[in-house]
């Protein structure tokens, strides 16, 4: 029961960080390296899994806007158990795995420091702070010079 869970918490932030460079238009330099992670299941294995999640891919990309979120839910669904899957055959690869990733649990502040995260966000601006926040009395300004309040 153990090595489930341990599988699925290296599993499920794989599959959403996957699903996220898909969205974002990084999916081929995270293809070679899941080439490279894939590669224990020998080499016509990892073209096929590589081959479904280049499909899943451009339906992702192809996809209208207002359907990409729903598309994007069930990839990482699917995602989910097909690194699950190949974990629990190869439970030594979950640092592997671990480290493909650009951020991990492991990364997270020490207890006491302040954490500001910002994820599945597409097409918006975030604004982080770590405490007050002070616009000032132009507001925040997005590159757009500043009103003249005289004019």
């Amino acid at each position: 029961m153990a090595s489930e869970l341990d599988v699925m918490a290296v599993a499920v932030p794989a599959a959403s960080a996957v699903a996220a460079e898909m969205a974002r238009g990084g999916w081929l330099s995270l293809r070679e390296a899941l080439r490279r992670f894939f590669r224990r299941d020998g080499e016509s294995s990892v073209e096929r899994q590589l081959e479904l999640l280049d499909e899943a891919q451009q339906t992702l990309v192809e996809a209208a806007e207002e359907d990409r979120g729903g598309l994007r839910s069930r990839l990482e669904q699917r995602l989910v158990l097909q690194l699950a899957a190949y974990l629990d055959r190869y439970p030594d690869m979950g640092e592997e795995l671990a480290a493909l990733l650009p951020a991990t649990q492991d990364d997270a502040p020490s207890e006491g420091a302040p954490a500001l995260t910002a994820q599945n966000n597409t097409n918006s601006q975030i604004v982080q702070a770590s405490g007050n926040l002070d616009a000032g009395s132009g507001g925040i300004n997005y590159g757009v010079p500043p009103r003249n309040p005289r004019a």
